[in-house]
């Protein structure tokens, strides 16, 4: 992009050539500069305002048109199209340099570029310059295949250059009398050549239209040479896969994408690469605003508007009149602005905030570490959203191992991977520092060219304190966080990492005194946190470093110095000597083999929480009564029996939590006032006191997992009472009183012993979630339809014999329903009256023979039955987003057109075993992503929506009709399973530019599969139960393959060696129970391999371990291991 001040710089020497030109006289030899629009007297004024290193530079475009006809129309305005939207063009009289012979110069300028623009007019076969420049062109494209020539046709047509006309052709007659007629001979062969070449016919399109069409075209062409990305960018491609998904260039809507993540992670990296590879699709009108947060808005909006415009400095006044020079300059404008590193939404708004500013196909790319802004108040689904357009937001993923180590040994060493002597080093130093891109990159560059004495010490000293330029990065999202929600983050970052989110929160409910969900997504939209598919609490290893190094009594933040004490060294410490700072609040004792009784705890009376995790301690001190601020008590100890009765006297105790004690019943605890949650979740609990009933404050009590078989009856007084679990433990029944606790709103029974609900659990008007799964009940009771505010109910169970109440057609609120593995026949008529009904779940009834009407607020329904005889009609549930249809009983064709109205769908499942579906056009599900269908006939499946991005085709009997393929522009992931055919072919798929996942299973009759042309592009290919499979052809060509698993393939001996070895990209590759496989040779270095139950594997020197240098080091520390523990065997017992 070109900008004012460098145009400035070559006013006066273009003056000076415009002067020069006066002189010249006007006509000029044939074989002269001067007939290409270059007139050579203006090479040496203009050689002075070269900035680029003149013709040794490489350009990437080279426009080879007549002076005489087109310099001052189509020529200049291509030149000047195609350099504003900052892709590098050659034109000569504009390049040219003083001391160089020009065709010694120029020869060179049209060998290194890539693409050439020849522009055909009336005169251009009369110039022998012209016609030689053509011919070298022509055999440079002949010989390189990247090399692509874009013929324009300006005032001619492609038969004049096919030389079918008298034009061209009367030109090369008059070069023969003057020339050798081999070289006329060569002109000829390079016009007919050239004319065969689709080209662009100016009268057909006009100049304007033509430039933009050129500039679009040639930004395409180069698309994949800007892809190559610098050598150090490691680990970037897949994320920005990921993110040229969502940027969908070819889409002419208006797009906000949001990367986010925490400090150092390589959101500005990866920005900046995807920025570098499709700015030259936006014909200059980009602009990367960098480390947004730093600079005040004006300056931004000058820079921003200065880049679009291509315009000097604008003078701005203030923010608002910034705002409506873009608003009103940018409308209309097909743009790319990145704003990087933002931290408020007053940034956006000033910057880029609606939509409609923008001109269609305009892509607005946000890097933060915060998407808590972008949230509006209210939600509560974690889902970000905002009244400024669609944002699509992609979370940034931790650097996986390899990467890391690449990376590392990149910096540190300038190579991908380190020497044998270096390796344990590196790959401990990578563990301390988490896989962090930045901590790697800055202590990786700090050591490169140091002694490995530098590296140990350097070690050493990062296990004890964080690199400062690191904690400088990540402090910023600290500092912005209000009070509570440090103490959260300190808290998770010492004592709950990797831990239950639910017991983190019962814990910060009884400090603060009100629930904490809030602060918890906020920390977890600012990327300090995350909460994992197990509902565990886990930040990365550099923040949590970064919250115990705040904490630290060494530590520079002064108020929170000393406040907590996680590690066992120092906690253990402290307890045996008595010796703590005032100001101690929280102690962690976990893993201290040595203690086996806690001392007097009179030396930390101002002690909040306590937490004891030492397997073998027995015993604790009475003085932990007179501990009045502790609210929270949580012991872990296998070898305590009791507990002091001064616990009793802890009146602000808020949450007591006992586990993996043995403990056979609590102690009597009618004394703990404020008492809000009692767990006990485990097995050595037989009974509760019936004092538990005067813990009047009590919110919740867990008894999980217990050998409790009754409640006692005192339980009905526990007014407060919200939450109750008894999952999984010996409960045999519930007292009657249960019906008087009017608070309740959560009761779990799945998993106990309980084989009859009592009717006074109609008396429960409060409760909302109630959980049978996988217990004795055999039925309902009728009562069940009193539970008014009931939104939840989990009756799954295979005990569930009995025919459901009717009554149940009265829990109007109801959302959630799952009666699964249930043997009753039938569903009651009354279920259509549940009109808040959401989900239906009937996964494996395997006795219902059909269904009634349901009701039409149902978004997910799940039938599966081995009687289900028909497909019921589902055309009235048009809010339907999943569907799951499984019918085992079906044996004639199934009506399934109802199927085809519910617009909404985005999930369905539909099996019927071998029974062929009619005809069924899917294409109207617009919405739909998933498919899976019983495909007995695949001629059933007409038409399938663009939409899909997952497809499964169960029990296939038939060819595949790949044609019906053709339009799955969005397909990820092709699932094949029970096909039952010798022979497949994929040759459609390789025409999908997003399929990268192939899982193909139970294929009996399958002996060989050929991936080629189809699969080349696959990233993933799985093979699964394909007995007789014994090769794969074309293997070897799958460049992008990345994960490869074979399970039960039995007739699999190996895989070509040269095959394997060539994936290069291959990441993971597994055998599972293949009883065939002898060897498997020719790995990456960098994939891991993985074999399991496969008995005739050669394991005799060629062993797993081979393959691979960090299994060598894994089989070396099993043999140290391996060592200590026989020293250990030898010192017991020798």
């Amino acid at each position: 992009m070109h900008k004012n001040s460098e145009a400035e710089k070559t006013v006066a020497p273009v003056a000076m050539a415009m002067e020069a030109v006066t002189a010249v006289p006007a006509s000029s030899s044939h074989d002269g500069r001067s007939e290409r629009g270059l007139m050579a007297v203006t090479t040496a004024a203009l050689a002075s305002s070269s900035h680029d290193g003149g013709l040794g530079r490489v350009y990437e475009v080279f426009l080879s048109f007549r002076g005489l006809d087109t310099h001052l129309t189509i020529a200049d305005s291509l030149y000047e199209t195609i350099k504003h939207a900052g892709i590098s063009i050659f034109k000569d009289d504009e390049e040219l340099q003083v001391g160089k012979e020009i065709e010694g110069s120029l020869l060179q300028v049209i060998n290194k570029s890539r693409i050439y623009i020849l522009i055909f007019s009336k005169n251009y076969a009369s110039s022998k310059w012209c016609l030689r420049e053509l011919t070298h062109i022509v055999k440079l494209s002949r010989d390189d295949d990247e090399k692509m020539i874009l013929p324009i046709f300006y005032d001619v047509d492609a038969d004049d250059v096919k030389l079918k006309t008298e034009l061209y052709r009367e030109a090369l007659q008059k070069h023969e009398s003057d020339s050798e007629k081999d070289i006329a001979k060569q002109w000829e062969e390079a016009l007919r050549e050239v004319g065969r070449i689709k080209g662009w016919n100016l009268k057909d399109y006009g100049l304007y239209r033509i430039t933009n069409l050129m500039v679009e075209e040639v930004s395409s062409l180069l698309r994949t040479r800007r892809t190559d990305l610098p050598n150090h960018l490691v680990g970037i491609k897949d994320r920005m896969d990921h993110i040229m998904n969502l940027l969908d260039l070819g889409a002419f809507d208006v797009r906000f994408i949001v990367i986010h993540g925490m400090g150092g992670i390589g959101k500005t990296t990866l920005v900046e690469a995807v920025f570098r590879q499709i700015s030259p699709q936006f014909q200059g009108y980009y602009c990367f605003l960098k480390d947004v947060r730093s600079h005040d808005i004006i300056n931004l909006q000058k820079k921003l508007l200065s880049d679009i415009l291509n315009l000097s400095c604008p003078n701005l006044s203030f923010i608002d009149e910034g705002t409506d020079l873009i608003k009103t300059r940018f409308h209309g404008k097909k743009v790319l602005v990145v704003l990087d590193d933002i931290d408020s939404w007053d940034q956006i708004m000033r910057l880029a905030d609606k939509p409609n500013w923008l001109g269609g196909g305009s892509r607005i790319i946000i890097t933060t570490r915060n998407i808590e802004f972008l949230v509006k108040e209210g939600e509560d689904d974690n889902v970000p959203t905002s009244n400024s357009g669609q944002f699509s937001f992609y979370d940034m993923p931790d650097m996986n191992s390899h990467d890391a180590l690449q990376l590392f040994c990149e910096c540190s060493l300038g190579c991908a991977k380190p020497p044998p002597n270096y390796m344990d080093i590196t790959i401990k130093l990578i563990n301390v520092l988490g896989g962090l891109p930045l901590a790697l990159n800055v202590v990786g560059s700090m050591l490169r060219g140091k002694c490995r004495s530098t590296w140990e010490g350097t070690l050493c000293k990062l296990k004890k304190v964080m690199n400062e330029d690191v904690k400088k990065q990540l402090m910023i999202s600290y500092k912005a966080l209000e009070p509570i929600q440090q103490q959260i983050y300190l808290d998770i970052a010492c004592f709950f990492f990797n831990k239950e989110k639910t017991t983190a929160v019962k814990y910060w409910h009884a400090t603060f005194g009100y629930p904490t969900e809030i602060e918890i997504n906020i920390l977890k939209r600012m990327s300090l946190i995350k909460i994992s598919d197990n509902d565990r609490l886990w930040m990365h290893d550099q923040l949590r470093d970064l919250g115990r190094n705040i904490v630290h009594p060494e530590s520079g933040e002064i108020h929170m110095r000393g406040s907590r004490l996680w590690s066992p060294e120092d906690a253990f410490h402290v307890v045996l000597t008595e010796t703590v700072a005032k100001q101690l609040k929280i102690l962690q004792l976990e893993d201290c083999p040595f203690l086996r009784k806690m001392p007097k705890f009179s030396a930390i009376s101002q002690l909040e929480k306590l937490i004891l995790r030492c397997l073998r301690l027995r015993k604790i001190d009475k003085s932990i009564g007179n501990l009045q601020h502790l609210d929270y008590l949580k012991i872990e100890s296998g070898a305590i029996e009791s507990l002091p009765e001064s616990i009793g006297d802890l009146k602000s105790l808020a949450v007591l939590r006992i586990d993996r004690t043995l403990l056979v019943k609590p102690h009597s605890n009618g004394n703990l006032v404020n008492a809000k949650h009692l767990i006990l979740p485990r097995r050595e609990f037989q009974k509760l006191p019936n004092s538990i009933g005067q813990l009047e404050s009590l919110l919740e009590l867990d008894i999980r997992c217990s050998k409790i078989n009754e409640l006692p009856h005192s339980i009905g007084n526990l007014e407060r009472l919200k939450f109750l679990c008894c999952s999984n433990c010996y409960l045999e029944n519930l007292p009657d009183s249960i019906g008087r606790l009017q608070s309740l709103v959560n009761l779990d029974l799945s998993g106990s012993r309980i084989k009859s609900l009592p009717d006074c659990i109609g008396n429960l008007k409060s409760l909302k979630v109630l959980n049978l799964n996988y217990n004795h009940i055999s039925e309902l009771p009728k009562t069940i339809g009193m539970l008014e505010n009931l939104k939840w109910l989990d009756a799954g169970s295979k005990h569930l014999k009995g025919e459901i109440p009717s009554e149940i057609g009265a829990l109007s609120l109801l959302k959630f329903l799952n009666l699964s593995d249930g043997r009753f026949s039938a569903l009651p008529t009354t279920i259509n009256q549940l009109s808040n009904l959401l989900t239906l779940e009937l996964h494996d009834c395997d006795s219902i023979q059909q269904l009634p009407e349901l009701p039409k607020s149902l978004m997910r329904l799940t039938i599966a039955s081995k009687s289900l005889t028909t497909i019921p009609d589902f055309s009235n549930l048009t809010n339907l987003v999943a569907l799951y249809v499984v019918g085992g009983s079906v044996r004639e064709q199934p009506n399934i057109e109802g199927i085809e109205r519910l617009r909404a769908l985005r999930d369905l499942t539909l099996s019927v075993g071998k029974v062929a579906l009619p005809p069924t056009d899917f294409s109207s599900l617009s919405q739909l992503y998933r498919l899976r269908v019983s495909c007995a006939d695949s001629r059933s499946l007409t038409r399938l929506p663009s939409s899909l991005r997952e497809l499964s085709l169960e029990d296939v009997q038939s060819p595949i009709d790949w044609s019906v393929f053709s339009n799955l522009e969005n397909l990820l992931i092709l699932c094949i399973g029970s096909y039952s055919l010798r022979e497949i072919q994929f040759e459609v798929l390789g025409k999908l530019q997003k399929f990268n996942r192939l899982w193909m299973s139970k294929c009996p009759l399958l002996k060989t599969m050929s991936v080629l042309p189809g699969l080349k592009e696959i990233k993933a290919l799985f093979l699964e139960q394909l007995p007789q499979l014994t090769e794969i052809q074309g293997l070897g060509e799958l460049k992008s393959l990345q994960d490869l698993s074979i399970r039960m393939c039995n007739s699999i001996k190996s895989l070509n060696e040269s095959d394997v070895s060539n994936l290069q990209n291959l990441k993971r590759m597994e055998f599972w129970s293949c009883e065939s496989l002898e060897s498997v040779l020719g790995v990456p270095k960098s994939c891991q391999l993985i074999i399991r139950g496969c008995p005739r594997f050669n394991r005799d020197g060629k062993s797993l371990f081979m393959y691979h240098e960090h299994a060598k080091l894994l089989l070396a520390s099993m043999v140290v291991i391996l060592s200590l523990f026989m020293l250990c065997i030898s010192l017991m017992f020798g």
